[in-house]
């Protein structure tokens, strides 16, 4: 943890940060983490919604002085550089830091509804708000992301009390955690990555949920369960869609619910045919931004 780290007021470090849209976040950060050692954090500058300010998030990521070198400077350049052919993002700024002057940095909590999405165990819960720990290096799922405030926003209103869960793709964890928080029994959360698998069962830990397990598997083969999930949470992308939706659908009873998510708005059409052809019925929609989420249930 960084806190943890700067703990020495003696030391020196340097500080690598990038403005970014609030929707692409998550691939920053895994670089930045892949480079600084899980030395990361994430901080929102405005509202993702305003539509004032677009790069709206900023992200950090900090080395210790003594190995900041040029070729770390110029893998992270050439990283950002890759990225800017896809999104905007701000030059890279770098400044030099002392661990007492960064330890006075704020690092706000993002707030979904009425769960505020903690960077640490140990900052301070708002008073009325439910409580998960993200760490923001470990995994996708950082809750800045339009499709993850979605799927929170939907299992909110859709997740009753012993339900089952399956959260497929879960990368942080944090879909699976919030159904618990929410009253569901138990939720087996899946992805293809070991460093998700690893990430959700720490940020169960440190977000004292019990019923969750966490499982490596590649969602594209068979999905093989000893349950029948009341709701399965996806919150993936077309492509994972269309490769594993027999598999998903061979999972369902007719009073599954569930959310679908990852899915672009100009995709949608496409996507909800595929659904339609796999004999599923959409029973509720959102949009935020570019992205859609949807609530489905086999058509009886």
């Amino acid at each position: 943890m960084v806190r943890s780290i700067l703990a020495d007021k003696s030391s020196i470090w340097i500080k690598y940060s990038v403005k970014v849209p609030a929707e692409f976040v998550e691939p920053v950060v895994r670089m930045f983490s892949k480079f600084l050692t899980h030395n990361v954090y994430v901080e929102q500058l405005g509202d993702p919604e305003d539509g004032v300010e677009k790069l709206n998030t900023r992200v950090s990521g900090f080395s210790p002085k003594k190995n900041s070198t040029n070729k770390l400077e110029s893998n992270l350049k050439s990283g950002l550089l890759l990225f800017s052919g896809v999104f905007d993002l701000s030059e890279i700024f770098i400044e030099e830091i002392n661990s007492d002057v960064w330890e006075k940095q704020k690092f706000e909590p993002i707030e979904i509804n009425d769960i505020q999405i903690l960077p640490s165990k140990d900052h301070s819960l708002k008073k009325g708000y439910i409580g998960i720990v993200i760490e923001p290096s470990m995994a996708f799922g950082t809750g800045h992301h339009p499709t993850t405030k979605m799927c929170i926003s939907l299992i909110k209103k859709y997740v009753s009390n012993n339900f089952n869960v399956l959260d497929l793709g879960c990368g942080s964890g944090i879909l699976g955690i919030a159904s618990i928080k929410y009253g569901a029994k138990y939720c087996l959360s899946l992805d293809i990555e070991e460093e998700s698998v690893k990430a959700t069962k720490q940020n169960s830990i440190d977000s004292k949920v019990k019923g969750i397990e966490s499982k490596q598997l590649d969602l594209t083969q068979s999905i093989d369960i000893n349950f029948v999930p009341e709701m399965i949470i996806g919150n993936l992308n077309s492509y994972l869609f269309k490769e594993g939706i027999k598999n998903i659908v061979n999972l369902m009873s007719k009073n599954t619910i569930m959310i679908a998510s990852g899915i672009l708005i100009e995709n949608y059409k496409e996507i909800n045919k595929l659904f339609i052809d796999n004999g599923l019925l959409e029973i509720d929609k959102q949009e935020n931004g570019d992205w859609t989420a949807l609530v489905l249930q086999k058509n009886a």
